[in-house]
């Protein structure tokens, strides 16, 4: 996948600049005044044209009044532009700044502030370029608070960029890049993108400096004797919605939590609707607004400005036949919501395109796609969809009355296929060949460049997805075969989709890497030990590669392992919790990609939960230990918040909390 924030896009670009000295010297920049000439860019060039954020800091840039003794007949003025940017690619950053001050000239052909910012971390830390931009929205009330308690160094630039986001959301409201990430350009990067870039660069080397952790939980306001059914965060964090029985039988009723001042408040909400909840989601655009299913009706809330209350419109609705089946939020804003429709004679999946018209919370339909299927003529359907590439994928299988030939298709759905009306959502057919078994179950990699599927004799094939969506078939490997199961229980992709974890049986999972020219090898294989106790017909419910590809956990219903791969490249099977018949709760595991924590639950004797996280070397290390009552469920996306859930109690959210360890962390 070509890399958003890649440096190989045209452009302002240069090579990267050589590591300053470890010795160079830079002056304490001093505060700009509002307004002054690109004050703006300039102090956000102070974090870019040097080795570290928090070193660029600290670097003084050319001040308007250094513009005087600017001298136009030096022979630099008169240099094209690529000859400058090839000479500053081998000067060290200190000696760009130094030059920068003589040679106004010299200066303005460097790229743009936000890009060199974004060719840093492209360059130090690939990963964090992928962050969701959701955790730049959540900034104030999230990680702030955080970063500030333990004084971390990058602080004043994300303070910055906070600031300049919601000066052009001021300026500008409503006005939102909403194009697929890929299709966003490199000279012109989004502030939020920017600011969540490096909100997860930041706070991902914090936790993984700290060598102690310290978790409190964080209380709800809950009924007594009720029960948690479903649950979810925001993209920002800030939000936690959950639905709530108050007996095993009863309806489940929506409830909505904020994070303020350091604790979860309930948040009021006002509707109408008097049917129980179904499912409900977030949405990335717009910010702050949760989608809900009402039987038959979508409703979408929203909070009111300047008042605590939650209100809820109506998006769309279905049939009165139709269940819905799925609520997805895209991420340039679209809707869908599959429903399906059982009982008529023929089944049909109806996919409802929605999308936000811009003013207050209002919403209209803006396609709705039809798929018909009788189980009698033997004719079947999956789908999957990929949020970050807005992209939906169908796999259709017929099978004839009087014969075993099958016909195959995957259906693409996604903007752009259609040249004259790119805005339009359009579709990409590939028919499957004959002698291939028909897919079961279908699922996408992180950022929509390949689709898997999970093929009824067993096997896994993926294929990459062309700029037109057609499919190019890569491997096809044995796989474990859980018919029951969904098929995000079996793999996992490392966050850039270069590496692939695969559970290849009960006990094994195999890894697969791509190499330069895009070609997919098999890696190495990894062995859990044995579980003597463990009933044949254990499962595996999940398997979780790192965003760096360095940790992997795996978990059955009876065991939790955890691998990692050591300073020399070799993988290591660091531990395994195995469940007893006598625990009340099975071994559970889950992992937070920021600082890539990894959160264990296991009984020994009593509910214990362990927090590790690599520290330095490459080494994985307990990060925290406490005693719980609950079973682990997930993080937040910003990793700050850990999920406990208990069917039978009140549930339980832990909040990562600063220590006097984690303070002045070293960031490089």
């Amino acid at each position: 996948m070509m890399n958003r924030l890649s440096g190989s896009e045209p452009g302002r670009s240069h090579p990267p600049a050589p590591k300053a000295p470890s010795g160079e010297k830079h002056q304490t920049q001093q505060p700009s005044v509002p307004g002054e000439c690109r004050a703006s860019d300039r102090r956000v060039a102070a974090a870019v044209v040097s080795d570290s954020p928090e070193a660029l800091i600290r670097t003084q840039l050319p001040r308007p009044e250094d513009q005087a003794r600017i001298d136009i007949r030096s022979p630099a003025w008169h240099l094209p532009a690529l000859v400058l940017n090839k000479i500053v690619g081998y000067l060290p950053p200190g000696a760009q700044c130094r030059c920068a001050r003589v040679c106004r000239h010299w200066y303005d052909c460097l790229p743009g502030p936000k890009v060199r910012l974004m060719q840093w971390l492209q360059k130090n830390a690939p990963v964090s370029c992928l962050a969701d931009p959701g955790l730049g929205r959540g900034f104030n009330e999230r990680v702030g608070p955080f970063l500030r308690a333990t004084q971390n160094p990058i602080l004043p630039v994300l303070t910055h960029l906070q600031q300049e986001q919601k000066q052009q959301q001021e300026q500008e409201p409503g006005l939102t890049d909403t194009r697929p990430a890929s299709q966003q350009p490199l000279h012109a990067p989004a502030t939020c993108d920017l600011l969540s870039s490096l909100v997860h660069y930041g706070l991902s080397q914090q936790l993984t400096q700290a060598h102690q952790l310290r978790m409190r939980p964080s209380p709800l306001d809950w009924p007594d004797a009720a029960q948690v059914a479903t649950y979810t965060f925001s993209p920002c964090s800030r939000w936690l919605a959950l639905s709530c029985k108050l007996r095993a039988d009863s309806p489940r009723h929506l409830r909505l939590y904020g994070w303020e001042q350091g604790v979860w408040q309930r948040c009021p909400m006002a509707s109408e609707e008097v049917e129980p909840v179904g499912l409900f989601s977030f949405t990335q655009i717009p910010a702050d607004t949760l989608v809900s299913a009402h039987g038959v009706n979508i409703l979408a809330w929203s909070k009111t400005p300047d008042t605590k209350t939650w209100h809820s419109t109506l998006m769309c609705r279905c049939p009165a036949t139709y269940e819905v089946d799925r609520l997805i939020s895209m991420r340039d804003g679209d809707q869908i919501v599959i429903a399906v429709n059982t009982r008529q004679e023929r089944t049909v999946l109806r996919a409802l395109f929605c999308r936000h018209t811009g003013h207050s919370n209002t919403w209209e339909r803006i396609m709705t796609q039809d798929y018909e299927f009788d189980m009698s003529l033997r004719v079947d359907i999956t789908w999957n969809a990929a949020p970050e590439s807005c992209q939906l994928a169908l796999a259709t299988r017929i099978r004839t009355a009087h014969s075993d030939a099958a016909t195959s298709e995957v259906h693409i759905w996604r903007k752009g296929l259609n040249s004259s009306r790119p805005e339009q959502w359009g579709c990409q057919k590939s028919v499957i060949p004959r002698h291939e078994v028909a897919p079961h179950n279908i699922g996408y990699s992180p950022g929509g460049q390949y689709l898997l599927a999970q093929l009824l004799n067993g096997r896994v094939c993926w294929w990459k997805l062309d700029a037109q969506c057609r499919l190019q078939e890569q491997l096809t490997v044995d796989c474990l075969y859980q018919p029951e199961c969904e098929i995000e229980s079996v793999y996992s992709f490392r966050r850039d989709e270069k590496q692939l974890a695969l559970a290849q049986s009960l006990s094994q999972v195999q890894l697969f890497d791509c190499d330069r020219n895009g070609h997919w090898q098999y890696g190495p294989l990894l062995e859990a030990p044995p579980v003597p106790h463990a009933p044949p017909e254990d499962k595996v419910h999940t398997v979780q590669l790192a965003a760096s590809g360095r940790i992997l956990l795996r978990g059955t219903r009876w065991c939790v392992d955890i691998w990692h791969q050591d300073a020399t490249g070799r993988w290591q099977h660091f531990l395994q919790h195995q469940r007893q018949e006598t625990h009340r709760f099975a071994s559970e595991g889950c992992l937070s990609e920021l600082g890539e924590l990894v959160y264990t639950a296991t009984a020994d004797p009593e509910q214990t939960l362990q927090v590790y996280g690599p520290a330095h070397q490459a080494q994985l290390i307990k990060k925290a230990c406490m005693p719980i009552s609950a079973a682990v469920g997930s993080t937040s996306p910003d990793g700050l918040s850990v999920f406990l859930f208990d069917s039978r109690n009140a549930p339980i959210v832990l909040q990562l909390v600063p220590t006097r360890e984690n303070r002045h962390c070293s960031l490089l």
